[in-house]
């Protein structure tokens, strides 16, 4: 399926990076706050490993700080890769294709890209693809159905409301999708359970020995 090319006016990428999320920026702030923290977390349940890590999307870079090593950074738009503060590798390329060999990575990052993917079977495609090159620990983010964020946003469609482009599933339905890809879920973290759609997964690869150490 080809994918859609980016569009976005001069300075995005550097206004994101300085503003999406910063000191003052009303619910940004709190939600960066929040999705560290759960990051953090499941780092700390998963298998310890050696190596470097994918942050495929990376975006600006924002979570790739947070990652046990090495990081190498992925994203569709070059203009968010050269807005990235850290001297890590940058590859502008898919996720449906990534650009490295089978298991190459000790884990993978996955973050605010899946709310985008509005089926099942793209979601699992792309869930396969990080599968693929990761031998260890991987962690996925999701917009979970059953919340009133969610529900908010469907009111408003009803309302009139342009839709958002972003894709919600429930939480059982995309554990299963997870299970599906080959990547068993082994913990949860939601920002604010019920409340916010954002949701993180920590996942295990069906790989011999999945990279511990």
């Amino acid at each position: 399926m080809p994918e859609t090319p980016y569009r976005r006016e001069p300075g995005y990428a550097q206004r994101y990076r300085d503003q999406r999320f910063a000191a003052g920026s009303g619910s940004g702030h709190g939600t960066d706050r929040r999705e560290r923290a759960a990051l953090r977390e499941l780092l700390r349940l998963a298998p310890t490993t050696s190596g470097a890590w994918l942050d495929a999307p990376s975006g600006a870079g924002r979570m790739s700080a947070e990652l046990p090593g090495p990081v190498v950074q992925v994203d569709r738009d070059a203009a968010m890769l050269r807005a990235s503060p850290m001297p890590s590798p940058r590859v502008c390329g898919s996720v449906h294709a990534l650009p490295f060999a089978d298991g190459c990575f000790a884990g993978t990052l996955c973050h605010r890209l899946l709310q985008h993917i509005p089926t099942a079977v793209e979601r699992i495609d792309i869930l396969r693809e990080l599968a693929r090159v990761t031998c260890g620990p991987i962690v996925v983010s999701f917009f979970d159905a059953t919340s009133l964020q969610h529900l908010r946003r469907r009111l408003r469609r009803l309302f009139g409301k342009p839709r958002s482009g972003r894709s919600a599933v429930a939480r059982w339905a995309f554990l299963a999708e997870l299970r599906q890809a080959g990547l068993p879920p082994v913990a949860v973290r939601g920002l604010r359970r019920c409340v916010a759609d954002q949701t993180l997964v920590l996942c295990l690869p069906r790989h011999p020995a999945a990279g511990r150490h």
